[in-house]
């Protein structure tokens, strides 16, 4: 998984062409877009080791795995 991109300093390119504010809602969504996609990522993995491992033996692994990818972020 990438490292998070820095969505401050890629909004700040906006600065001079529109409002202070305006450019902390493009960080707020940049930000959203960001956590949904991790969201859709694990939600694909899950679905993955379920189908290959059952649901109920791939529980323990997509706790992990989900955990894991979580840590990446922070």
């Amino acid at each position: 998984m990438p490292e998070t991109p820095d969505f401050d300093q890629i909004a700040r390119r906006l600065q001079p062409f529109v409002s202070p504010q305006y450019v902390t809602l493009v960080v707020e969504q940049f930000r959203l877009v960001w956590n949904a996609r991790g969201a859709a990522d694990l939600a694909k993995i899950d679905t993955e080791l379920s189908m290959m491992m059952g649901s109920t033996a791939s529980g323990p692994y997509v706790k992990n795995l989900d955990r894991a990818i979580r840590a990446l972020d922070r």
